[in-house]
């Protein structure tokens, strides 16, 4: 139990440096609905939030799958593509229902598009989720 309350204080600390950084870099692929910064700062951290829970909830799809908690640990490449999958799943839909129908955000004319789906989050859940589960499970002790 103890090793699990390591690795989840490390997955919330570097996968909220690391989506924050890049919910900052991203900013230009967007259109801020205001100029006020407070509300901007807001968003960002939202959106930071978010990121967050979508990979913990693909890590719990995958610790389903799998029917094994272990992976986290030393996660192989099935668990990477596993949660890959289950979060660029979520991420598609989520992009085309708040451009499209809710218009919770927009892109900006930089945004590269497929299918009216901006591709720069769709990086984000190809590179970001890997990364930190590496750090992580590099960072923590793995024996046992």
């Amino acid at each position: 139990m103890k090793r699990l309350g390591e690795y989840l204080i490390w997955y919330s600390l570097f996968s909220f440096v690391i989506f924050a950084t890049w919910e900052w870099v991203q900013t230009p692929f967007f259109v801020d609905i205001t100029n006020d910064l407070n509300t901007i700062v807001w968003y960002r951290i939202h959106c930071t939030i978010g990121d967050i829970m979508i990979l913990f909830f693909s890590m719990m799809g995958t610790i389903l799958i799998y029917r094994k908690i272990s992976w986290i640990y030393k996660p192989e490449k099935k668990h990477y593509i596993t949660v890959l999958f289950l979060g660029s799943c979520y991420t598609l839909i989520s992009e085309y229902r708040n451009v499209h129908k809710l218009q919770s955000w927009d892109y900006s004319a930089l945004m590269p598009e497929i299918f009216g789906i901006g591709l720069v989050p769709i990086f984000q859940w190809i590179l970001l989720p890997p990364l930190i589960l590496y750090i992580i499970s590099r960072f923590i002790h793995t024996e046992g």
